[in-house]
């Protein structure tokens, strides 16, 4: 689930101090034009020339803190972090050290909002001591400041310190319950941390505000499934699959669901309507394979093995599953005591798993295939002994 606009962005700061602001109201009105202008050249992509006005923007008033913090945006879209970086610190030092009393907590709101976009950039560019230190700082300034802990959750959580990002982000959601938002990402840390009860409780209080978000319903789908409901699964998949009637993936996964709970038909129903919208998706086909080996179905696996190998014949996770197949098939002949078709079989799969050992690029399907060699090899091994 994405944020719904950003947590930096001010009002627009008319500081009683700045000069643009007061002696010259021309120059800021051209301003405040081009921010808006650059505004919308940054929503059609156009960040080049979104840059250049919000440039101008900020020399026809240098204390306007909204112009630095899209600009700072632009930069990092155009990957240019070390410029963004420049940005906040050139704001922070246009920023008047006073200002009169009424707009004391604008100013210190400005200085606030322009730290932590620097803080966060630290974060992005990996140097997490001047980001802790600029957090901390924050923080001591302002301890009640709900985007502040929010964000300093964040940064700790992609630090890997989950621990503490959700202390902090229980912090943020404590001074500000009524966002929904942050309750999301509370809710995605606990995920993280597989603590999935506490997690759903959390996707439930977005969800009051977000009734229809595929992001929420996923994980909460997901949680549950973890937590082994799968019945509550099931209801968030059917829930996803109204709003997106071709979602593959959540037909996908309702068939894992069925399977854990036994209903196998129901499982494989899910898998060919996945198939159906997307007939050359050999995810699905892995799943359909699968599922007909645990239903010990050989004709249907067969079907689907060569239905898949008509898309790809080299992908080494089918032929992995391809040998599993001729090696099964030497299983049933070697039970009904048919000796030298059973060793044809296995000698047939040992071949197949050779050739997925050449082709897979990851240990898993090597490792796979290896082992099958080793299942084979003992089994004609033993057919041999028994046939003589």
């Amino acid at each position: 689930m994405k944020r719904l606009g950003s947590v930096f962005l001010l009002g627009l700061l008319l500081l009683a101090c700045s000069a643009s602001a007061h002696r010259e109201p021309v120059k800021y009105s051209q301003a405040v034009r081009k921010y808006s202008s650059a505004f919308e050249y940054m929503k059609q992509g156009n960040y080049e020339r979104a840059r250049d006005l919000l440039k101008e923007a900020i020399e026809d008033s240098s204390t306007y803190v909204d112009a630095y913090i899209v600009l700072r945006k632009i930069y990092i879209k155009l990957d240019d972090i070390d410029k963004a970086i420049e940005i906040c610190q050139e704001g922070l030092c246009c920023l008047p050290a006073e200002v009169e009393k009424d707009l004391e907590d604008k100013l210190a709101d400005a200085k606030r909002k322009l730290t932590l976009a620097l803080a966060d950039l630290y974060a992005k560019t990996s140097q997490p001591e001047k980001a802790t230190e600029l957090f901390e700082k924050i923080i001591k300034d302002d301890p009640k400041d709900a985007n502040s802990w929010d964000l300093y959750a964040s940064y700790l959580q992609k630090q890997g310190q989950l621990d503490k990002a959700i202390e902090y982000y229980k912090k943020a959601y404590q001074y500000a319950p009524e966002n929904k938002e942050l309750a999301f990402r509370l809710g995605n840390a606990y995920f993280e941390a597989k603590q999935y009860k506490d997690a759903i409780t959390l996707f439930s209080k977005a969800r009051e505000v977000f009734p229809d978000d595929i992001d929420i319903m996923k994980k909460m789908a997901e949680a549950y499934v973890n937590l082994e409901e799968y019945n509550k699964a099931i209801e968030e998949y059917k829930a996803i699959i109204e709003k997106i009637p071709s979602h593959v993936s959540c037909r996908i996964k309702m068939g894992e669901a069925y399977k854990e709970l036994r209903q196998l038909k129901k499982a494989k129903k899910y898998y060919l309507q996945a198939l159906e919208i997307e007939p050359r998706n050999l995810s699905v086909y892995y799943h359909l394979i699968n599922l007909e080996f645990e239903r010990k179905n050989l004709i249907e696996t067969k079907r689907f093995l060569n239905e898949a190998l008509k898309i790809n014949p080299v992908d080494p996770i089918l032929l992995a599953l391809h040998g599993e197949y001729y090696y099964r098939l030497g299983l049933v002949k070697m039970k009904e005591k048919k000796w030298n078709p059973s060793i044809e079989r296995f000698e047939k799969a040992i071949a197949i798993w050779k050739k997925t050992i050449s082709k897979a690029d990851t240990d898993e399907w090597r490792c796979y295939a290896r082992e099958g060699i080793q299942r084979a090899q003992k089994n004609i091994k033993e057919v041999k002994k028994v046939r003589w």
